[in-house]
């Protein structure tokens, strides 16, 4: 899940930006290393910038519900950083490299499941249906339904989804980050942790095979031909708004904080020179990060609403390139 991650790493970028490259790269390791392991300056950053959003987007009487909804689901995240030692090539645009650090979300959750035996049971169900899906044994499935017949309940399975699977690229950065903070589990945690590499390996399989059966076996089908095949950008705000309105956050904030979440990931990453950071952009007419947004705004949707929203995708992607504040505001009242 690179949400988080690359916000972090746009804030330290722009701590060094005005400096020359040789000072840049000489202290950006120390400087990486020390905010990250900082909680309170690393969660500070990033409420900054979602909550920066929030002011530019709600009604006075709203910014502070929406801050506080923000300062939960940041809480919520229960996110780490670790920053490698190794030294990172100078460029010329950028002094880091994604290669330089390694991030989880929901830890806690990620080191529990790991150690709980109904998480066994699961995962060998899972790639065994995935198996038989990629050979052809299988016709239809969809990992949501799998899900929940193991965990039982719409919050556990999201918290599953959310947590086991927040990175589904080959490197896997929530297991490397396990591996290289050293957590010490049982028996059961280091099978299950590697039970879950080959899940992903499988799910990999399946991508190499048909985007389209990917999206079909991840994503409900009413959303299906309008996201990317990143599960993160929908997945982490299902869990996020489903999380919030059960700590007593109003309905309302439950969807606004997640979405702002996406939201500022989207306009910051729309360019490379970050100049929107503090701005946004006029407009966006990028396909895909339009379908990351409204993979976003279903999942945080979905939380609290269920499948009553609106959904018309080809409206939004028109009213983005338009307008993103007219955007924002029609994302907000949906």
């Amino acid at each position: 899940m690179k949400t988080i991650t690359h916000i972090f790493f746009v804030l330290i970028f722009l701590s060094t930006a005005h400096a020359g490259i040789d000072t840049a790269q000489q202290r950006s390791n120390g400087l990486l290393q020390f905010i990250a392991s900082q909680e309170g300056l690393r969660n500070i950053a990033l409420s900054t910038i979602i909550v920066n959003r929030c002011k530019r987007y709600m009604s006075y009487s709203d910014r502070g519900p929406c801050k506080e909804a923000v300062k939960k689901m940041i809480e919520l995240l229960d996110y780490d950083i670790i920053i490698s030692d190794k030294k990172i090539p100078a460029s010329r645009n950028n002094n880091w490299t994604p290669s330089s650090f390694v991030f989880v979300a929901f830890k806690t959750n990620l080191i529990s499941l790991l150690n709980h035996p109904r998480t066994a049971a699961y995962l060998k169900d899972l790639n065994q249906q995935l198996y038989d899906f990629l050979t052809g044994a299988k016709s239809d499935l969809n990992i949501w339904d799998v899900t929940l017949k193991h965990f039982k309940s719409p919050y556990m399975t999201a918290m599953v989804m959310a947590t086991l699977f927040q990175d589904t690229s080959i490197k896997k950065l929530h297991l490397a980050f396990l591996d290289r903070s050293s957590v010490r589990g049982s028996a059961l945690y280091q099978s299950n942790k590697e039970m879950v590499s080959r899940v992903i390996d499988t799910i990999n399989l399946i991508l190499d095979v048909s985007d389209d059966n990917y999206r079909k076996i991840f994503y409900p089908k009413e959303i299906v031909p309008h996201v990317n095949r990143n599960i993160y950008h929908f997945y982490v705000p299902l869990f996020l708004s489903m999380s919030l309105n059960r700590e007593g956050i109003s309905p309302q904030f439950s969807y606004t904080a997640p979405l702002m979440l996406t939201l500022s990931y989207e306009f910051i990453t729309s360019s490379n020179d970050y100049r929107y950071l503090l701005q946004d952009p006029e407009v966006i007419t990028s396909l895909g990060k339009v379908k990351d947004i409204f993979g976003g705004y279903c999942g945080a949707n979905i939380g609290i609403r269920g499948m009553n929203f609106y959904k018309s995708f080809e409206i939004i992607k028109e009213s983005f390139a338009r307008s993103t504040e007219d955007s924002v505001e029609l994302l907000l009242r949906h």
